[in-house]
């Protein structure tokens, strides 16, 4: 499941925060079940002494990130996800009418920190929404406590996205220029209190169930990667579509370009939230063309072809044993075709091999050959 927001579709600063992301993979059908309802739908705390803060997070639909936030005074935990395709924080509120009754639901009553706002809030992802009001509240995340934020609280969502959802809501990690009603986003809301020195944090993404996937606040890891970072600025078109937007200038199928991209290059979102390589159109019938049959035992994988991504001057190849979705001795291609968005999205079988950085500060993306488990990875 992927959300499209924006398109319908006790440490000091200059710490670097580690948030450890753990993943736990579905079977074959609800892999597709939650490939199809894309389609359909348009589209620690307490850490000791020299360690960094972190939370413990999940994978769920083989893509979403989701750990603990705690809102309010005492604290009361809810787990959402960690997503850079959006730019809002919201958790379900007690007077939701049709949240899951099992989940956590946030209580102003029960605050001692809360502050009344009561402006109207309504987000809209690509499958599904939401609708509630504004409340302020201290937020924690990764150890780090924000006094005065903004967020939605939740009195209606869709049920048939959210109602079965193993999370409670969402926590973008998207540009501020996306967020709805102007809402400063929790990145913001750490630099401007100083809990963190520098707007720029990254993720490691583990595959095959394996731990130790983690973002990272405020900085970048070492221990992550095994190479250097080559950066790609922020594309002027990020001005329009409120994105981690990259400018790509090919795509190569074992390398040979399939003309994808043309004089105004590829665009592409670099989103965590997407458990698949999305191509637009076209684009993706050439791509899925050239790549050829993935067969369900899994017998032609190592044949198939690297892929590589063209962008800021560095070809990024990308091979079978990433981009394909394998689970119980099943396979399938882990790259689907994007209806109606001129749009590339490099979403986990890309960010798994490569370590990537948000930086802010620069107005840039960076990547790093991402250190992989000795094991055999399998990728879910």
């Amino acid at each position: 499941m992927k959300w499209f927001a924006g398109l319908s579709f006790a440490v000091g600063a200059g710490a670097v925060v580690n948030v450890p992301l753990v993943h736990h993979p579905k079977n074959v059908t609800e892999f597709k079940a939650a490939w199809e309802r894309r389609a359909a739908r348009a589209a620690l705390l307490g850490a000791t002494e020299g360690e960094l803060p972190s939370i413990p997070l999940t994978d769920t639909e083989d893509a979403e990130y989701y750990g603990d936030v705690e809102i309010g005074s005492p604290a009361q935990k809810f787990q959402v996800i960690y997503d850079t395709g959006s730019s809002n924080l919201w958790v379900p509120s007690v007077q939701c009418d049709n949240c899951k009754k099992e989940g956590p639901k946030y209580d102003l009553k029960k605050s001692s920190t809360y502050q009344k706002n009561g402006q109207p809030f309504q987000l809209r992802y690509g499958t599904g929404s939401c609708n509630g009001a504004l409340s302020t509240d201290s937020v924690t995340l990764g150890g780090l406590t924000i006094t005065g934020a903004s967020f939605g609280e939740v009195t209606h969502e869709a049920q048939d996205v959210f109602g079965t959802a193993p999370f409670d809501g969402i926590l973008g990690m998207g540009p501020a220029a996306a967020a709805v009603d102007k809402v400063p986003t929790p990145m913001q809301m750490l630099i401007q209190q100083k809990k963190i020195e520098k707007n720029v944090f990254a993720y490691y993404l583990s595959s095959g169930g394996k731990s130790g996937s983690t973002l990272s606040l405020g900085g970048t890891d070492d221990s992550f990667h095994t190479e250097d970072f080559h950066y790609a600025p922020v594309s002027v078109a990020a001005k329009f579509l409120p994105y981690w937007l990259v400018k790509g200038s090919d795509i190569k199928v074992a390398g040979t370009s399939i003309k994808a991209c043309g004089f105004l290059g590829c665009q592409h979102v670099v989103d965590t939230g997407t458990s698949v390589i999305a191509a637009p159109g076209k684009a993706a019938d050439a791509l899925l063309a050239k790549i050829g049959e993935v067969k369900q035992d899994c017998s032609n994988v190592k044949s198939l072809p690297i892929i590589s991504f063209s962008i800021a001057g560095k070809d990024f190849d990308l091979g079978p044993d990433f981009y394909v979705i394998r689970q119980e001795g099943q396979c399938m291609l882990g790259i689907q075709k994007l209806q109606g968005m001129p749009l590339w999205i490099l979403g986990d079988p890309f960010l798994r091999k490569y370590y990537t950085v948000w930086d802010g500060e620069q107005n840039r993306v960076g990547f790093a050959l991402a250190k992989q488990p000795s094991e055999e990875t399998v990728v879910v």
